[in-house]
């Protein structure tokens, strides 16, 4: 007997230098850093203050650093070509097909394919495909529809009109708002400023309207235009005649949170987090569907990806944080920060998208049919034509009629997707 307990007294101290090796060896102690930068807006602070802790947590192999890029997108190419950029990027959605094509985003499909099933998300992932291929995940922005209709409820309500309802069945017709438009102005003492705006829009998103009556800006591949489609021609009729025919349109989009005094404001899905905070109590609103036209209310999909350099040499412990993102603790989090979010469990969460307060019912940015921001720009190797820019221009301010600006729009494009293809 006293010889087995001489026995084990070494097997015990090699028991404890087993496991004070193992602990060494650890991931604690061996960690792989990555650089991310998280673009603009509120999403850098929630990434730097609680999501990032959170992956760490789970992930005590990796560290993340947050770094600072000045310059927007030309700024992060700069540092994407000195070889300096970040492991991680956030890229802006209206720009991914250009990185694309340039090759500043590495291709995440093997990884996507491998370790994520796609009817679990929103399909709000157009701007980071090409080619069925993908080079980002959807971060930040303003979701699978990102406009919708803020709606006053008590300008309605003292006029005696039902206001527009939430779901995407309950859409209003373009003309609808325009005559809706027309009966919510009111210029009591005459002098062409009104004391009450039917709506507003902003002119600068006026491509927001045109899936809704079936065309998008381009056709697929950027084979050609629709612009000077009939269909097209509509929308901007009817754009302009809010604006400026009869000046139905409020000139600034937060005079419906700060005055109170714009029935309808389409705006981006983003307010929904401050709104109740600027609003207040001064009125009682709610959100409703873009606009229907001869396909439905459609809406627009914008979401900026992150996105992966492809020089890194850390590319699973980037993928790993990428996914994090996408998983269901981090996008309730943002979720419950009034962001939106494209994993369905979340998204569609009942406790999410119905309240007993203002907006009530966000189902306006989650249902129906989307289109996607990519189809309304030029391709990437195509820059705006200046006879597109002047000929906007001309339409807002009531210069020419939406035809012939649609038409000087459609040559000055089919003339530059020529010559994109020579």
């Amino acid at each position: 007997m006293r010889s087995g307990r001489v026995w084990f007294r070494p097997l015990g101290l090699l028991s404890v230098l087993l496991v004070i090796s193992l602990v060494l060896m650890s991931p604690v102690y061996a960690q792989t850093t990555i650089r991310v930068w998280g673009g603009w807006g509120t999403i850098v602070d929630t990434l730097k203050n609680e999501l990032n802790p959170m992956f760490e947590a789970a992930n005590p192999d990796i560290k993340v650093e947050m770094v600072d890029i000045q310059g927007d997108m030309q700024g992060l190419i700069l540092n994407i070509i000195g070889g300096v950029a970040p492991d991680v990027y956030m890229v802006r959605g209206e720009q991914m097909q250009s990185f694309i094509h340039q090759g500043l985003v590495a291709d995440l499909t093997h990884l996507i394919e491998r370790d994520l099933n796609m009817n679990d998300y929103l399909p709000a992932w157009g701007c980071m495909m090409r080619d069925g291929r993908y080079y980002g995940v959807p971060a930040e922005g303003g979701g699978y529809r990102e406009d919708g209709m803020f709606v006053n409820r008590d300008i309605f309500a003292k006029a005696g009109i039902a206001p527009p309802g939430p779901n995407i069945s309950d859409a209003i017709t373009f003309n609808q708002w325009l005559e809706l438009s027309r009966r919510l102005t009111i210029d009591q003492d005459g002098d062409g400023t009104p004391e009450q705006w039917g709506t507003h829009f902003r002119t600068t998103r006026w491509y927001f309207f045109l899936p809704s009556n079936g065309v998008d800006v381009f056709t697929a591949n950027w084979a050609d235009t629709n612009i000077d489609t009939d269909e097209a021609v509509e929308v901007l009729d009817v754009l302009q005649k809010l604006h400026v025919t009869y000046r139905y349109s409020a000139p600034d989009s937060y005079w419906f949170e700060n005055r109170g005094n714009v029935a309808m404001n389409i705006l981006w899905r983003p307010r929904i987090a401050v709104a109740p905070q600027t609003i207040g109590d001064k009125f009682d609103w709610s959100v409703a569907p873009m606009p229907a036209g001869k396909a439905g209310s459609v809406g627009l999909t914008k979401m900026n990806p992150l996105a992966i350099n492809p020089a890194t040499d850390k590319m699973e412990a980037a993928w790993r944080y990428l996914k994090f993102l996408l998983s269901e603790a981090s996008q309730r989090l943002q979720a419950m920060e009034g962001r939106a979010v494209v994993l369905k469990s979340v998204a569609l969460d009942p406790k999410l998208v119905y309240s007993d307060k203002p907006p009530y019912n966000i189902m306006a940015f989650l249902g129906g049919a989307a289109s996607d921001v990519i189809m309304q720009f030029e391709p990437p190797s195509v820059s705006r034509p200046p006879a597109v820019t002047q000929a906007l221009n001309q339409l807002w301010k009531g210069e020419i009629p939406a035809r012939i600006a649609a038409d000087i729009m459609a040559e000055a494009w089919r003339a530059a997707l020529r010559g994109q293809s020579q």
